[in-house]
């Protein structure tokens, strides 16, 4: 875990952290079990090492597969933490409980906490590229304010993740679309585009502030502090951990 890039932008009571690669891969897809039990054991420490027992952490997996639709929300709370179930299966979760941990492996996705001060609700979204294609953020704002929240008072951090530069698709069929405009690139090696930057503007058209949205500017492919799938290291994922205490 590298000091420097926690994110600052939480009041003291909410934690969220971030790993690297010296804390261990939290997920290993060399291994036939989601949950082998020297990985759980990784997960373990990261979380000690930051003051939570896992058994209070609700650990969240991605699905792929043909019919995921990559919006789920899933509410979570104690009930749902590993002391009783070993994950939760949702492209993001969302609490309302204090005490209550919610991690998120991920590699070049982009890892999104969202927190409303007023209120105390909390959420983690992967927003990988088929996340990001989908309705998700603007259906986690609406849920936020469906549960008392303003968009306005939200605060998003984004984790560090594949930048335009690295993120490069064969193929990408929204190249033209109006919404997309200004976060994509077609160069030699494919269509490289900008998930967080794009992620950004549908958060700000949902009426989260500018000012209340900070990304990370660590890039996973230049940094060898982080897994890194288009750097090749396709097994393994740091986590994000986010709790209100």
């Amino acid at each position: 875990m590298i000091r420097a890039d926690q994110p600052t932008v939480f009041p003291d009571s909410i934690l969220v952290r971030v790993s690297s690669r010296d804390d261990g891969t939290v997920l290993d897809r060399t291994k036939l079990l989601i949950h082998d039990p020297t990985v759980v054991r990784t997960r373990q420490a990261f979380c000690e090492k930051n003051g939570v027992n896992y058994d209070d952490v609700v650990y969240q997996r991605i699905m792929y597969s043909d019919t995921a639709t990559y919006n789920l929300i899933a509410e979570v709370d104690d009930r749902s933490t590993t002391k009783h179930t070993q994950e939760v299966v949702a492209d993001a979760l969302f609490t309302r409980e204090k005490g209550v941990g919610m991690l998120l492996p991920v590699a070049d996705c982009v890892a999104t906490v969202v927190y409303d001060p007023v209120h105390d609700l909390l959420a983690v979204a992967h927003m990988g590229r088929h996340s990001t294609l989908t309705d998700l953020l603007t259906r986690l704002v609406a849920h936020f304010e469906a549960n008392g929240a303003g968009a306005a008072d939200l605060i998003v951090w984004m984790s560090p993740h594949a930048t335009i530069k690295h993120y490069a698709l064969e193929h990408f069929d929204q190249i033209h679309d109006e919404d997309w405009q200004g976060f994509v690139e077609i160069r030699d090696d494919g269509v490289h585009i900008d998930m967080s930057g794009h992620n950004r503007q549908v958060l700000v058209r949902a009426d989260v502030r500018v000012e209340n949205i900070t990304i990370s500017p660590i890039d996973t492919v230049e940094s060898q502090d982080y897994f890194s799938h288009s750097r090749g290291g396709i097994h393994g994922r740091f986590a994000v951990l986010a709790m209100m205490k």
